[in-house]
């Protein structure tokens, strides 16, 4: 798990290291309760990469932790530490470690999105998109993800790219255009991003945007499972399933639904059950 310190915040807590042993938690503990905001950022992302990441809010709820990690967050974002305010922000949308607040999410990444930062527009674009605390509104939403994208120099502007990409397939905030949507879309698959590349396999294999061609589909879908992408996961087990793009075979095809399945998709458990491989 990356941490994400900045070199600031490496500068921050250099400064405050004597010749004591630094290394014990206590001291990290100790700086941010004096108000050190890299501290206590670190601090909680630290305690954060040692229970891991859950996907569901009730397992937080039941959990001492959590709120020891809000708590520090909150801490470091009222010090002015951008990256602790993201996500701050992100556990209010979420309910995570504390009652979920939709509207204050929107407040906080707005405030990052108006300084330039690139992910807090994208996420800030897709609450947009979906009216998720705050009023749906697409033009809203493709100008955010249009301003977090020019940011070309910045992290996280591949992200930004597949939302615009999005957009211009589902006619959100702009006319929908095909041949558009497969530009962004490759902007943002030739970066890595997999969110681009199983969205650029979508369009090889309908031929949106591209001349219809079921094996590059595969490619793309390919390069996207093997990165983790539950959706890039169900898209190429039912190419190996139904043998387009692929020579069909049922025992690779299992193989990606069963890893779609244990990233959370669970429209890949019906396929199982269609093989008859589930449970």
């Amino acid at each position: 798990m990356r941490i994400g310190l900045t070199p600031s915040d490496q500068i921050a807590l250099s400064l405050r290291c004597d010749e004591q042993e630094t290394a014990d938690r206590s001291w990290l503990e100790d700086q941010a309760e004096q108000g050190t905001a890299a501290a206590s950022y670190l601090l909680a992302r630290v305690l954060q990469s040692e229970i891991g990441e859950q996907r569901y809010p009730t397992w937080f709820e039941l959990d001492p932790t959590p709120p020891r990690i809000f708590h520090h967050l909150e801490k470091a974002t009222q010090a002015d530490h951008s990256v602790a305010q993201f996500y701050l922000a992100g556990r209010y949308r979420n309910g995570l470690g504390v009652n979920q607040d939709r509207p204050k999410a929107v407040e906080l990444y707005r405030e990052l999105a108006e300084r330039g930062i690139p992910p807090a527009q994208v996420v800030l674009g897709s609450c947009y998109e979906s009216g998720e605390g705050v009023d749906q509104d697409f033009d809203a939403a493709i100008e955010w993800y249009t301003k977090a994208t020019n940011q070309g120099s910045e992290d996280g502007h591949s992200d930004s790219q597949f939302w615009i990409g999005r957009c211009y397939i589902n006619g959100f905030g702009v006319s929908s255009d095909n041949k558009k949507a497969f530009e962004w879309l490759s902007k943002s698959a030739d970066q890595g991003n997999s969110y681009g590349q199983w969205r650029i396999g979508y369009c090889y294999m309908n031929g949106y945007g591209v001349a219809q061609d079921h094996t590059k589909a595969v490619e793309w879908y390919r390069k996207s499972a093997e990165q983790g992408n539950r959706y890039g996961q169900w898209w190429l087990g039912n190419r190996y399933k139904d043998g387009e793009g692929v020579p069909k075979n049922i025992d690779t095809a299992v193989f990606w639904l069963r890893k779609s399945v244990d990233q959370g998709f669970r429209d890949a458990i019906y396929d199982l059950k269609q093989l008859g491989k589930w449970p």
